[in-house]
């Protein structure tokens, strides 16, 4: 009895050692599955979020997953473009930047605004730096028609889509520019001096003043008055046209010494903020004609006093807008249904001021 007592005893002693034994071998086991389980979610997980990030970005840019230009968008939250001003000291310029901004981010796009003051050499090293930045895009109007094509050529050669906006680099498709975004300069410039001609009844003494000498914008406008006043021989410019640089105080002090020196029945200028210091010069209802063009605030302001008469509006916001566009379309790889994208000229003066003037 004693035997099978102590035969029991260790037969229990046996069964529950295999037991420890296999419950040792099942948690190693369960461990390993365990961070094994673990580790794919984790992965899974963040897989998942690297999805959903990019799915997100990809959404607001409106582009292909399969490019590398896309996989650069989705890590900064959209594509880098770049707009680059002549300048940005008067209302047409302001307007230009404010509708870009606006564009940009409507379309999911980092934007920078950078302004070369007017200084060729400072917008040849503002290109170069973005290139070096790796701006998917460079949008800018050359302050030097002439100086800026290599530069713009540069930036193409390196894989940056480069479009004009507002004036246009000599033979700018030569240099690897993908598209200009600008108004009819040269049909601006018929519509303002046809304007002038028709409320002088096709005679009269008449000065201009123009933007910078070589300005590609200020050049056609210039054309499209040849062109009118070829058809009026009785508009005489009494004075040579001056340079005043596109700028409003300069542009006064000019009138006001042509004001004593000449009976002048029209001043035409090529931009808003000329015709503005012209007008400051003349006064208010001074019973000369003065036009300009952009369709800019101050601009409406002086038609809304009688400093200024009329002006051609180009609409510079969609100029800006409509290159935007065009860079996120040309970055995508997709192809423009034209590389000159035009907007439309209108003459607005105090009869339907009211209209643009919002």
């Amino acid at each position: 009895m004693k035997r099978k007592k102590l035969g029991a005893i260790f037969l229990a002693g046996v069964m529950t050692m295999g037991m420890l034994m296999g419950c040792g071998g099942s948690s190693t086991s369960t461990t390993t599955a365990a961070n094994t389980t673990t580790a794919a979610a984790t992965t899974a997980a963040t897989t998942a979020a690297a999805t959903t990030a990019a799915s997100t970005t990809s959404a607001g840019t409106s582009s292909s997953s399969t490019s590398s230009k896309t996989d650069s968008a989705n890590k900064t939250g959209g594509y880098k473009i770049a707009m680059i001003q002549q300048h940005q000291t008067n209302a047409f310029q302001i307007a230009v930047s404010e509708a870009a901004e606006a564009k940009a981010k409507e379309m999911g796009v980092n934007l920078t605004i950078l302004s070369a003051d007017q200084d060729a050499a400072k917008q040849i090293s503002e290109i170069e730096q973005c290139v070096t930045e790796k701006y998917d895009a460079i949008l800018f109007e050359p302050v030097d028609p002439d100086a800026l094509g290599s530069a713009a050529k540069n930036a193409s050669d390196a894989g940056v889509i480069v479009i004009n906006v507002i004036s246009a680099c000599t033979d700018w498709n030569k240099y690897g520019i993908s598209a200009l975004s600008c108004g009819d300069n040269v049909k601006a410039g018929e519509v303002e001096m046809q304007k002038v001609a028709d409320l002088l009844n096709g005679k009269g003494n008449i000065a201009i003043l123009t933007g910078p000498s070589g300005d590609s914008g200020g050049l056609q406008r210039m054309q499209g008055y040849k062109n009118i006043l070829a058809k009026y021989p009785d508009m005489k410019q009494v004075v040579e046209p001056a340079d005043c640089k596109w700028d409003t105080a300069t542009a006064q002090s000019t009138v006001e010494s042509w004001l004593s020196a000449y009976d002048l029945n029209a001043i035409v200028c090529e931009n808003d903020g000329m015709a503005v210091g012209a007008g400051n010069a003349a006064g208010a209802k001074s019973g000369i004609v003065i036009t300009g063009v952009d369709g800019t605030p101050d601009g409406f302001e002086a038609i809304g006093d009688g400093r200024m008469t009329g002006t051609v509006s180009q609409n510079g916001g969609a100029m800006a807008k409509n290159a935007i566009e065009a860079a996120v379309k040309l970055i995508d790889g997709k192809k423009l249904d034209t590389t000159t994208i035009l907007t439309d000229c209108t003459w607005i003066d105090s009869s339907n001021l009211a209209q643009y003037n919002k």
